[in-house]
C-alpha cells in the first residue's frame, strides 16, 4: 500500500514564496532536512506555502458548496451535490484538497520532529519554541479543516520517509481528529510568548482564536467564550472602520492571521472570481439571492461593499479582486471572534452579553442594533446565523456553519434533496485516494 498523498523526504522541494518577506533556499537536503535554525526557518516558510495551498482550496470548496456562491454557468444550481468519482461537482477543488493537506502535514511533521531532535543551543533566544509553536499551530489548522471537510481522516503525526511509512493508519473519527487539533493548539499555546510580530505569522493570538473556533464546533461553549475573550480583550486588534477594511488593506487592525500573497506569489484562486476583462475566468459569482440580502440595508448594511458590479453588469466578489493576484486569505479576524463569543454566550444563558457582541458587528456595518426585549435564545441564534452569513460572506464559513448547527436539511435541503440525508454533510474522499490506499474507506453514501 502507498500513502501517495505523503511527500517523501527525497521529494521535498519547496515553492518558496515572498509572502513572509524572506529569501530562503529553494530546497532542503534530503539527508539532513532540519540541521539548524536556518534550515528550520526555511522549512517553516515552506509550511506556510503549504497552508496557502490548502487554505485556498478550502475557501473555494466551501464557498462553492454553500448558498452564498454559485457557478457562473449554472446560477440556479445553488447547492451542488458532491460526487465521489474523483472530484466534486464544483471544480477545481480536487475533492476538497485532501492531498494538499497531507503534503503540508508531512512537511510540518518533519519540522516538529526535526526541531525537537536538535539541542537548544542550535537556536538563538526563544526561536526553537517559536518555530515549534508555529508548526503545531499549522498542523492544528490543517487537521481542523480536514475534520470539518471529511469527518473521518487518518491522523499522521510523523513524517513519511517512504511510500510505506504510513501503512496501517486508518481513519480516525471526527471527534478524535478534533482532540488532536486541541492537543496541537495546547502545545502551541505553551510554546508561544504573548508577542505579535505580524499577523502574517502564527502567534499565541491565532492559537487562541482557532481554539475558540474549535470549541464552537465541539460545542464547548465556555471554552469558546473564554478563548474569544482572550483575543477580543487583548487590546491588540480592532475592527476596521468599514466592513471591507479587512480586505482593502493588507494586515489590517482586524487581522489575527492572514496569509499574504504578492505579485510574484499570487493567490491561486483570484481568477475564479474575476471576469476575463480583469484577468480571470469568472468561474463563480455571488448567488443572486444572496446579493439581494447583501443589498438590503436592514440586514447587511455597509456589507454591500463585499460585492460589486463589473463592466458586464454582473455582480462579482470583491474580497479577492486584486488583479495582480495579491489578495490575502483571511484565516482569522476579530469580527469572527465577536460572533463566536456571541454564540457561546447565548448557549451559556448570557443573552445580554450575546446581543452586545452581535451589536458590535452590526454597528460597524451600520445596521440597526437588536434588543433582548422579547428575544428567545432560538430567535437569537437564527439572527446570529444570518449575521455570520453576511459578515463572513466569502471566507468559507457558511457551509460548515449550516452543517455544524444541524440545519443543513432545512437550509440546504430546500435547494438539494440530498442534504436531507445527513450522510451528505461531509465531502467524499477523492476516488484516487481510496483506490491507492486500502486502509481507507469512502464516506457512507458515496
Amino acid at each position: 500500500m502507498r500513502k501517495n498523498y505523503i511527500l517523501a523526504y527525497s521529494a521535498v522541494l519547496f515553492t518558496l514564496s515572498s509572502c513572509l518577506d524572506t529569501e530562503p533556499e529553494t530546497a532542503i537536503d534530503a539527508d539532513n532536512v532540519i540541521a539548524d535554525q536556518k534550515s528550520a526557518e526555511v522549512a517553516l516558510v515552506g509550511a506556510y506555502s503549504g497552508a496557502q495551498s490548502f487554505a485556498g482550496v478550502s475557501v473555494v470548496a466551501f464557498n462553492s458548496a454553500a448558498d452564498n456562491v454559485v457557478a457562473s454557468t449554472s446560477t440556479l444550481n445553488v447547492i451542488p451535490h458532491l460526487q465521489a468519482a474523483g472530484s466534486s461537482a464544483f471544480d477545481p477543488t480536487s475533492g476538497g484538497g485532501y492531498n494538499t493537506y497531507y503534503s503540508a502535514i508531512n512537511l510540518i511533521n518533519s519540522i516538529i520532529d526535526g526541531v525537537n531532535s536538535l539541542n537548544d543551543g542550535a537556536f538563538t533566544g526563544s526561536n526553537k519554541s517559536r518555530i515549534l509553536g508555529e508548526a503545531h499551530f499549522l498542523r492544528a489548522l490543517a487537521y481542523f479543516d480536514l475534520a470539518r471537510t471529511y469527518g473521518r481522516v487518518p491522523i499522521v503525526l510523523h513524517p513519511s520517509t517512504s511510500g510505506h511509512s504510513a501503512d496501517g493508519i486508518t481513519q480516525s473519527s471526527r471527534e478524535e481528529v478534533y482532540a488532536q487539533v486541541l492537543a496541537d493548539l495546547t502545545e502551541a499555546e505553551s510554546l508561544f510568548d504573548n508577542s505579535l510580530s505580524s499577523p502574517a505569522r502564527a502567534s499565541i493570538w491565532s492559537a487562541y482564536a482557532l481554539h475558540a473556533r474549535l470549541a464552537l464546533y465541539t460545542e464547548d461553549w465556555q471554552s469558546a467564550a473564554t478563548y474569544a475573550s482572550k483575543v477580543i480583550e487583548s487590546g491588540l486588534f480592532s475592527l476596521t472602520t468599514t466592513p471591507d477594511g479587512f480586505f482593502s488593506n493588507k494586515l489590517s487592525s482586524e487581522a489575527i492571521l492572514e496569509l499574504v500573497f504578492s505579485t510574484s506569489d499570487r493567490n491561486p484562486f483570484f481568477t475564479y472570481y474575476l471576469s476575463a476583462a480583469e484577468g480571470g475566468r469568472l468561474d463563480y459569482v455571488p448567488n443572486p439571492e444572496f446579493v439581494q440580502i447583501l443589498n438590503e440595508p436592514s440586514v447587511a448594511g455597509l456589507r454591500s461593499q463585499f460585492v460589486k458590479v463589473n463592466s458586464n453588469g454582473i455582480y462579482v466578489i470583491r474580497e479577492y479582486d486584486r488583479q495582480d493576484g495579491s489578495s490575502s486569505i483571511f484565516l482569522l479576524r476579530l469580527a469572527e471572534q465577536y460572533l463566536i463569543r456571541a454564540e457561546a454566550r447565548a448557549h451559556l444563558g448570557d443573552l445580554d452579553g450575546a446581543v452586545e457582541d452581535l451589536n458590535v458587528i452590526r454597528r460597524r456595518a451600520a445596521v440597526e442594533e437588536i434588543s433582548t426585549s422579547g428575544l428567545s435564545v432560538d430567535a437569537f441564534l437564527l439572527a446570529l446565523e444570518t449575521e455570520r452569513r453576511v459578515e463572513l460572506a466569502f471566507e468559507g464559513h457558511r457551509y460548515s456553519d449550516v452543517i455544524r448547527t444541524g440545519r443543513a436539511a432545512e437550509v440546504f435541503g430546500a435547494y438539494n434533496e440530498n442534504y436531507k440525508d445527513s450522510r451528505y454533510w461531509v465531502f467524499p474522499l477523492p476516488n484516487n485516494v481510496i483506490l491507492a490506499d486500502p486502509d481507507l474507506t469512502q464516506n457512507p453514501g458515496y
